[in-house]
């Protein structure tokens, strides 16, 4: 039986609707349906990647903020990583990426810059949707894998940037505060795996199945809860 393993984003479309989460993240029958925002995320993804690792200019106004500025932090002598892929094992150990039957957790850390001295850490995941919604799970479980792969850090300040309105929401975690987060979250991940094993993954109908779910399996498929 393969390795149950979930990151934030699984976790999200798990809450959302278990059929559609099996379906699209781990039977792979459906894909995400592309949309403007899918493909302009992905834009910003790649020319922010390219800023901050050799300067290459954004080829759009007003979303240069903080790419820019890593690009100087990388100047003053922080080691700036870019589109970092981090594991971790269900003991809470490093592992890779790919390391398919040991990686529990895994998270994408979009930009990460660390001080010369190890200690301190500035993690981003940018955002380029039109809301500005905070998912403080998110970075709470950023900075835990990044406190597993670098156990000298004393404090991680975790950042989402929205490029679309130029402002951040930030919030800083200890290794401490990681305590309260697996209290919350482990009854939910335990569900998880459960429903991984029995591969037991109900639709949840919402107004979502109408017009914005691929799995055309799938009885609610257009009409949601109707």
């Amino acid at each position: 039986m393969a390795n149950f393993s979930w990151s934030w984003s699984r976790l999200k479309n798990y809450r959302a609707c278990p059929k559609r989460h099996y379906e699209v993240d781990i039977a792979k029958n459906f894909k995400e349906m592309d949309s403007p925002a899918l493909l302009w995320g992905n834009q910003f993804h790649d020319m922010a990647a390219k800023r901050i690792a050799d300067g290459t200019p954004m080829s759009t106004a007003g979303h240069d903020k903080w790419p820019g500025s890593l690009n100087n932090m990388r100047q003053n002598g922080f080691d700036i990583t870019v589109e970092l892929e981090l594991a971790m094992d269900a003991n809470f150990q490093p592992c890779g990426w790919r390391d398919w039957n040991k990686a529990w957790f895994r998270a994408k850390v979009d930009a990460l810059a660390v001080d010369g001295d190890g200690r301190y850490a500035v993690a981003f995941d940018w955002k380029t949707g039109k809301n500005i919604d905070p998912e403080y799970e998110q970075l709470s479980l950023t900075s835990q894998v990044l406190f597993v792969h670098h156990p000298e850090l004393k404090e991680v300040h975790t950042a989402y940037y929205w490029s679309q309105h130029s402002t951040e929401i930030m919030a800083t975690y200890q290794p401490t505060d990681m305590v309260k987060l697996w209290a919350k979250l482990m009854p939910e991940i335990n569900r998880m795996a459960e429903a991984f094993r029995t591969t037991t993954y109900p639709p949840k109908p919402t107004g979502l199945c109408i017009r914005y779910c691929p799995v055309t399996s799938c009885q609610y498929h257009g009409k949601g809860s109707r």
